[in-house]
């Protein structure tokens, strides 16, 4: 029988996030489901296309370790060993939405906080090497076995093992060690050192990663919403007092040119460059790949439309829509609508209905029309 990709916590969202989010690893036997489609094949000939991100890594042990970065070709694909390779394809929720359907089921976590879905392929021996990641990240064993070993916190003074491309961990001590079989899900927050390794030539992982935005990208978005909305007024010290010292800059004059530029980051500037940036797909070249209806209306038929895998949108605090860094200004009638289409990335008409009218039914033809959602015959 046909399913669609799904993920349950083993215990409450309230107490997964107060104990163990970025705070401890959690393996979780059995928490997964619906991850046969897509097949290495369907990995691989995604790894073939320009707009697709993907990485093939070889090595095992101490090295030496070998990345290379595609699109590839199948004469490539061919030259490979018998064992010790990954084929490793990012966002291909992007690229294939009935993938991306796995992600409602972290809506205990807010829409924006989601980045992508990674998918590997691993022959016996195939491995990415210890290392750690900079984000929280669900690994999902979806065929095959994979032995893992978890290590301590690392950051960037952990030592490295020398590669130009490559940040692997020179000398990972291990605290955990346990072979993970299909449906089995490993939480693993910021900084946790891991190693996987494939038991076996079935070996396929769905790699579930959270968008982190350094504060430093933030303030640069900030910034420059700032500038672009800002008039042409200048610097200004009216009252001020006599100077006692010309040739200093003095504290009281660095406060009032800071307080004059910051006040220019105001709630709306605010606003607007958070939900922008926020609601920027990591690969928009998705949209350009067709939605696999076929599949998805056999596993789940009383759907009668999806969103796009490579359609990120959400609802900021003033109750206008951000699709794909856009901002679409929505009216209190379409908004119900478009809180459901936020909310979750597959729909029924029982959900449907009860919020169209004539301005939500414009709104979400726009957007079909725009290729943001598919409907399902």
């Amino acid at each position: 029988m046909t399913t669609l990709p799904t993920f349950r916590l083993p215990l409450p969202a309230d107490e997964f996030l107060r104990d163990v989010w970025q705070k401890k690893p959690l393996l979780m036997r059995g928490a997964a489901s619906g991850l046969d489609h897509p097949d290495p094949d369907t990995l691989a000939g995604l790894a073939l296309e320009d707009c697709v991100e993907s990485r093939l890594m070889t090595g095992a042990g101490n090295g030496p370790w070998n990345v290379q970065q595609g699109p590839f070709t199948e004469q490539d694909f061919a030259a490979l060993p018998k064992q010790n390779w990954t084929l490793l394809v990012q966002s291909v929720d992007h690229f294939m939405t009935e993938v991306s359907l796995l992600l409602d089921s972290f809506a205990f976590l807010p829409g924006w906080r989601i980045e992508d879905i990674m998918l590997s392929y691993a022959v016996t021996g195939g491995s990415v090497g210890p290392h750690y990641d900079r984000y929280d990240v669900f690994l999902i064993q979806a065929s095959g076995k994979r032995r893992w070993q978890i290590g301590p916190h690392c950051d960037d003074n952990s030592p490295r093992l020398p590669h130009d491309q490559l940040r692997l961990l020179a000398d990972m001590p291990v605290s955990e060690e346990f072979v993970v079989e299909a449906g089995d899900v490993l939480y693993l927050p910021p900084g946790i050192g891991h190693w996987g390794v494939a038991e076996d030539d079935e070996c396929v992982t769905w790699s579930v990663g959270f968008r982190a935005p350094a504060p430093a990208d933030l303030l640069a978005r900030l910034a420059d919403t700032a500038i672009e909305r800002a008039d042409q007024s200048l610097y200004s010290d009216p009252g001020r007092s006599p100077c006692p010292a010309p040739e200093m800059l003095a504290d009281v004059d660095i406060a009032s040119l800071s307080k004059q530029a910051l006040a220019l980051i105001d709630q709306d500037v605010t606003r607007e460059a958070l939900a922008s940036l926020l609601s920027e797909p990591r690969q928009p070249a998705g949209l350009d790949f067709e939605v696999d209806c076929g599949h998805i209306a056999a596993a789940s038929t009383d759907t009668v439309l999806v969103r796009h895998g490579a359609a990120r949108l959400l609802i900021d605090n003033q109750g206008d829509a951000w699709l794909n860094g856009e901002r679409r200004a929505l009216s209190d009638a379409e908004r119900p609508l478009a809180c459901l289409l936020a909310r979750q990335r597959k729909y029924t008409e029982m959900e449907l209905q009860p919020l169209l009218n004539d301005e939500s039914e414009q709104l979400m033809e726009e957007w079909i029309d725009a290729g943001f959602f598919t409907v399902i015959e």
